[in-house]
């Protein structure tokens, strides 16, 4: 009986060493996916911001109406507080 289940505790010793890497890799890939994630947000924040120079600079050339110009920021800025409330909501900037 008591090689029974030594060999048994040697069996789930072993299935536990076997699974560690198994066990870590799978918080590597969350941890991937976190910073995909991360790095998407910054990535269209950026170009909100860019897109509202942007749209500033055509206000100011003459390109747009100053009504097209108000509205279109509207929506831009809006677009760029969601984005960062999304990266506040993942803990962006939370060392």
């Amino acid at each position: 009986m008591a090689a029974v289940l030594l060999v048994l505790a040697a069996a789930v010793a072993a299935g536990y060493a076997i699974a560690g890497p198994l066990r870590g890799g799978h918080m590597e890939t969350e941890d991937a996916e976190y910073q995909a994630a991360l790095e998407d947000l910054e990535a269209a924040k950026e170009a909100r911001y860019r897109e509202i120079r942007e749209v500033e600079m055509d206000y100011r050339t003459g390109k747009l109406s100053e009504q097209d110009w108000k509205a279109i920021d509207r929506e831009l800025r809006a677009e760029a507080m969601e984005l960062l409330r999304k990266l506040d909501a993942l803990g962006a900037g939370d060392d």
